[in-house]
């Protein structure tokens, strides 16, 4: 088997077609077909996109829970938890496609720029302590929070987020998905959360 496309594939006039066609969500069977006649080489890329498509669900609703348990969103924003889930839904598909075309600038430039400054232009509340006691989710990547807590108040949440979004999908997909995928969700975390 030839080694997979590493370059990016946003000059393929089919294959920027197929992306425009499926914006904001996951491609449909008929369209990783399609993307595979394309590019057979990526068969491990379409492989990794159908895996994070099965598991997206579960990944995000947890991510949410975790961010909503610890910072107080409806207190200051109506449907926090659906907006939420959509927004960090649209990052997840968004870099799931970033993975498929080997373009992270097209990641930064089609979706995360733009997002970061949406995102930004929200008062974020703190992170409120609770009785964490039945949820476990506090303790869950120390990491994340300590270098929350470092950072503005506005950015904590917006960080603590995305960065919970990749330890998740870390959990849960296979060790190769999740190679494949990591540097799209990193690239979300250190835009969506920087200066």
């Amino acid at each position: 088997m030839s080694n997979p496309v590493n370059r990016s594939l946003r000059a393929n006039a089919e294959i920027d077609q197929l992306f425009r066609i499926a914006e904001s969500r996951h491609l449909n069977e008929a369209e990783y077909q399609q993307y595979l006649a394309l590019i057979p080489e990526n068969v491990e890329q379409v492989a990794a996109a159908k895996e994070i498509m099965s598991v997206e669900l579960e990944v995000v609703t947890k991510t949410v829970r975790q961010v909503l348990t610890v910072y107080p969103f409806a207190k200051f924003h109506e449907l926090p938890r659906d907006k939420c889930t959509r927004d960090v839904s649209y990052v997840s598909a968004y870099a799931t496609h970033s993975m498929l075309l080997a373009d992270p600038d097209w990641f930064r430039d089609k979706l995360l720029i733009w997002f970061k400054t949406i995102l930004q232009a929200f008062s974020y509340p703190g992170r409120e302590e609770r009785n964490m006691d039945s949820v476990a989710d506090k303790s869950s990547y120390p990491e994340i929070t300590a270098f929350a807590d470092s950072l503005p108040k506005p950015r904590r949440a917006i960080y603590e987020t995305y960065a919970r979004l990749l330890k998740n999908y870390q959990e849960v997909l296979s060790p190769k998905a999740f190679a494949l995928m990591q540097p799209h969700l990193q690239l979300a975390v250190d835009i969506l959360a920087s200066e």
